[in-house]
């Protein structure tokens, strides 16, 4: 898990954020809707709604962000990080809110259509305030990169959204003021379905968060390529990756090593291992082993036959954990599977068949893997 120190520093860097998110939005809000009760125009108000929720995200992002950093607990043990994706998607339900909302309101509006008046002053400061929340988006985005956080890059993306709606509010007042074409109710429209658009892609993205990903495959190989540098170690495979929260992050993967190496070199090993692996990534990796045969004539046709065997096989995407015990006349393996094999089982007995007719004195110990990580 995080250090405490750089756990408190990342809260307080959210919080800050946070805090000016309120501050710029709060301004935003009391302005829009000034403007836009004194013009009479919907798509404004509805704008300025849309700033509302924006400020009510930033309060969820801090509560959120300080609920994730207590320490974990006997039943919490794994910390309380993933609270942070239950406010992100807390904060998206209330995105959604809106949106539905100012579509509800536009169409009305389409239906019944009021007359709105605007003057230079008026059409100066909206311009103003899209430049501030472009501004805003930006911030966000580049301190939700700094600090991990979701919500605040999900806050940066909503605030870029809403300067493009801002944009398309202006469009529509100039239309007003300049040729009298009334077309707020379908900009209003338009703002609705942007909102509501921005609300379900943070749902999505907190969803699959939620149930656990593919860990991105640039982490898998720098990993791999850290665990494969060291000389003893001739294969990295079962990379797994559970993420608990932004920053904490625990994870597990098998080496494999000569069947030479003793106990007094492999344990030694797995946890230097195990800290650069916390050192360089901050994600605490368990590691196991795997033994590999000494050159060996006969091991070496053995698995030649078997790679042969899975050659008929597409859906197999791997095989590991390939060793013989030459006394006990037993056959280890692992065998990964895509996931669109439809019955893995009927696979792996089909290729443990085909390889007892090849060799009837020997044993298999044969497991199905699963495709965690490329």
């Amino acid at each position: 898990m995080q250090f405490s120190e750089e756990a408190k520093q990342r809260e307080r860097g959210i919080t800050v954020a946070s805090l000016k998110g309120i501050g710029g939005n709060t301004v935003l809000v009391i302005v829009k809707l000034i403007i836009g009760l004194a013009s009479n125009s919907i798509a404004i108000i509805l704008d300025a709604v849309n700033n509302l929720t924006d400020a009510l995200s930033s309060v969820l992002t801090i509560a959120g962000t300080k609920l994730a950093g207590r320490e974990a607990d006997k039943e919490h043990p794994f910390g309380h990080g993933r609270i942070e994706y239950l406010t992100t998607m807390a904060i998206a339900f209330i995105i959604l809110s809106a949106g539905v909302l100012s579509l509800q309101e536009s169409i009305e509006k389409i239906l019944h259509p009021v007359e709105s008046v605007f003057t230079i002053p008026t059409l100066i400061i909206i311009a103003v305030a899209i430049i501030i929340k472009i501004g805003m988006g930006l911030y966000f985005q580049k301190q939700g990169r700094r600090w991990n956080s979701g919500a605040l890059s999900a806050s940066g993306v909503d605030a870029l959204y809403d300067a493009v709606i801002t944009g398309a509010t202006l469009i529509s007042s100039l239309l007003i003021y300049f040729i009298h074409i009334n077309i707020q109710g379908y900009v209003g429209a338009l703002i609705g379905l942007f909102i509501i658009k921005a609300a379900v892609d943070i749902l999505r993205d907190m969803y699959n968060r939620l149930l656990g990903v593919r860990a991105k495959d640039t982490l898998v190989r720098d990993i791999k390529e850290t665990i494969g540098a060291h000389d003893e170690v001739q294969g990295v495979y079962d990379l797994i990756l559970n993420s608990y929260g932004p920053g904490q992050t625990i994870g597990s993967a098998h080496i494999t090593l000569p069947e030479t190496m003793v106990m007094a070199d492999v344990h030694p090993l797995t946890r230097h291992l195990s800290m650069e692996i916390y050192k360089k990534f901050g994600i605490i990796m368990t590691i196991g082993a795997y033994a590999q045969n000494e050159s060996n004539l006969m091991v070496y046709e053995m698995q030649q036959q078997l790679e042969r065997i899975l050659s008929f096989h597409p859906h197999v995407v791997q095989m590991h954990a390939f060793y013989v015990d030459c006394q006990k006349k037993i056959v280890y393996y692992d065998l990964i599977l895509d996931f669109d094999a439809e019955n893995p089982q009927d696979i792996l007995q089909r290729v443990k068949a085909a390889f007892q007719k090849k060799y009837p004195d020997f044993k298999q110990e044969a497991l199905l893997d699963i495709d965690f990580s490329n």
